[in-house]
């Protein structure tokens, strides 16, 4: 099955009315198949890094769902380290509790909840810390988004598509979700084999093209960069991992799926990419940092080990968090490493942790 005619990282809703495009595509994989090393690596494909900061938060702090009248509140539960862009979007993440999140580019029809209309809304800047400030596990995050709130995506003047995503959550027993939006209609897709996630076409769509090469050999996997292809290559790479024997080895296994699904910098744009990055473009805090279409950065979340790592395209290095070593108990300040993506060029190596402000 061909994904939809249009380029894998040339999908999304851009910030001007009318159009319907955005350079916005990206990978999730998650290695649940050995107990002890519950390791998922995401890829963040774009234009531009997005300024990305990681902020620490503790119990204990307000949150609120948006700026709907109607929007959730709530106190955070949970410790959690997030990534956010532009200093205002959380897109990816995990809880001192082993639950980690990741909003990755999708779009199919309208993107705001049609039922749960009783409910407090939850706007899509608020979807990540919603999940992770409140739950532990993916079951408990999965009965949360049925029946506690409603879904409504809400456009942010960054330099991200930030009101097109559907959401990948897993936890450290190995339990994974896939959440998306379909013409106003939440599908929740949970299964521990639910391990990776690109972009459109739907989830359902993409596991009736998986099924197609459960039996298939190498030379009939795909190589290309659409979302479907993506998918079905992460998906065999992942099967194919042999068991780590330590979680240095788990981080670089998980790692190697995730390259091989990565974008180089500067791959060439095709029309409506380039267009994209104009739009989106004139957002960007650093716009020297935008080098043209690209996996700009990946992060791997470590649930077996509370570990938080994060590797740029920028250096040959990465750098990471240790969640053991961070104190999240109410009354200490949210703390936040700005500047992530530049950490070559200030010098930081390995633990980071000391960079939080």
């Amino acid at each position: 099955m061909k994904n939809q005619k249009i380029s894998a990282v040339a999908l999304g809703l851009a910030l001007t009315a009318g159009i319907s495009v955005s350079a916005d595509a990206c990978t999730r994989a998650f290695m649940n198949m050995f107990p002890g090393y519950m390791v998922t690596a995401r890829n963040l494909d774009f234009f531009g890094p997005v300024d990305p900061s990681l902020v620490i938060t503790p119990k204990g702090i307000a949150h609120n769902g948006g700026d709907s009248a109607k929007a959730a509140h709530w106190t955070t539960r949970y410790g959690s380290v997030v990534v956010y862009a532009d200093g205002v979007f959380p897109m990816d993440g995990m809880n001192e509790a082993g639950l980690a999140g990741h909003t990755l580019f999708y779009m199919n029809g309208s993107q705001v909840q049609q039922d749960n209309q009783d409910k407090p809304v939850l706007e899509s800047r608020a979807w990540l810390s919603y999940i992770l400030d409140n739950y532990a596990t993916v079951n408990d995050a999965v009965e949360g988004i049925r029946h506690n709130v409603r879904l409504a995506a809400a456009k942010l003047p960054v330099d991200y598509a930030t009101d097109t995503k559907h959401i990948a959550i897993e936890d450290k027993s190995g339990d994974s979700a896939i959440i998306e939006i379909d013409n106003g209609k939440v599908n929740i897709y949970h299964d521990k084999n639910y391990r990776v996630m690109t972009n459109p076409p739907s989830y359902d769509k993409q596991l009736a093209n998986l099924a197609r090469f459960n039996h298939a050999k190498r030379d009939a996997i795909p190589t290309g960069l659409d979302a479907d292809q993506r998918l079905v290559r992460a998906s065999w790479n992942l099967q194919n991992l042999p068991k780590p024997d330590n979680k240095n080895q788990a981080q670089g296994f998980v790692l190697s799926v995730v390259n091989n699904v990565a974008y180089p910098i500067g791959i060439p744009a095709e029309s409506d990419e380039q267009k994209v990055t104009d739009m989106y473009a004139k957002y960007s805090k650093k716009p020297e940092n935008n080098k043209g279409i690209g996996t700009y950065w990946t992060t791997i979340s470590d649930l077996s080990h509370q570990e938080y790592h994060f590797k740029s395209t920028f250096a040959a290095s990465q750098v990471w968090v240790d969640l053991k070593q961070i104190n999240f108990s109410a009354g200490q300040p949210v703390k936040t490493i700005s500047g992530l993506n530049d950490y070559a060029q200030k010098g930081w190596e390995g633990n980071i942790l000391a960079q939080a402000k």
